[in-house]
C-alpha cells in the first residue's frame, strides 16, 4: 500500500516523521526476528525522482532506497536488536556487546549544507548512543552512495567532520525520549547489579 503525504518542508517535522518511521521499523523487526539486518541484505542506495519513504519490509522488497528510508531502517534495527545490529567494525560495538544492550537509542538526523542564496542539501544519517558515547552511521555511504564502500568507523569519522562544518538537525522530542530511555536503562542495570548474590 502506498500512502502519500504532502508537506510544506520543515526540517523539524521531516526529522520527526523519519523517527516515527524508525520506530515503526523497530516494531516490525521485533515482531519478525527472522528479518535480516540491513547490511546483510542486497539493498543498495539509489537516488529517487520522487520522495518515497519505505518501511523495512517495503525497502527489502524494493531492493534500494535513498538516505531517508535507509537511515530510518538502520535506526530501527539498532532500537530493535541492540548490540546484535552492530558489527565488530562499528563504533560502540564492544561496549554495547559487553553491556548486552538489547536496544540502542538511535535516531535519524539531518546534516544540512546551505550556501547563501541556494537551496539546502539535506542528507539523512543515524545517530546512536552506547553507554553515553555518541556515534554516527551513514547507511547510504555504506550501501553505494559513494564510489567506495565505507565501514562503520569510516562513516563515523566522515560524519563527525561534516557535522562540524555543516551542522546537524535533530528531532527535539526524540532527544527527550532517548534521554528518558537511557535513565531507565541505567536504573535497570543498577538494579540487576544489586540483585546479584
Amino acid at each position: 500500500m502506498i500512502i502519500k503525504v504532502a508537506l510544506t518542508f520543515n526540517e523539524r517535522d521531516a526529522v520527526s516523521l523519519l523517527n516515527w518511521l524508525a520506530r515503526c521499523n523497530a516494531r516490525l523487526l521485533r515482531e519478525r526476528p527472522s528479518l535480516p539486518l540491513l547490511y546483510a541484505t542486497s539493498v543498495r542506495y539509489d537516488r529517487e525522482e520522487e520522495e518515497l519513504w519505505s518501511d523495512y519490509i517495503q525497502l527489502l522488497a524494493q531492493g534500494w532506497e535513498d538516505c531517508d528510508a535507509l537511515a530510518a531502517a538502520r535506526a530501527g534495527e539498532l532500537i530493535a536488536r541492540g548490540w546484535k545490529a552492530l558489527s565488530p567494525r562499528d563504533p560502540g560495538y564492544a561496549a554495547a556487546k559487553a553491556a548486552n544492550l538489547t536496544t540502542i537509542p538511535a535516531e535519524v538526523a539531518l546534516t544540512t549544507s546551505v550556501r547563501q542564496g541556494e537551496h539546502g542539501l539535506y542528507h539523512c544519517i543515524v545517530r546512536y548512543s552506547v553507554n553515553g558515547a555518541v556515534w554516527f552511521d551513514d547507511p547510504s555511504a555504506r550501501l553505494g552512495m559513494l564510489p567506495e564502500r565505507l565501514n562503520g568507523q569510516e562513516c563515523h569519522e566522515r560524519i563527525v567532520t561534516r557535522v562540524r562544518l555543516a551542522g546537524i538537525r535533530r528531532d527535539p522530542d526524540h532527544v527527550r525520549r532517548v534521554q528518558r530511555h537511557s535513565i531507565i536503562q541505567r536504573r535497570r542495570q543498577l538494579a540487576a547489579r544489586r540483585a546479584r548474590p
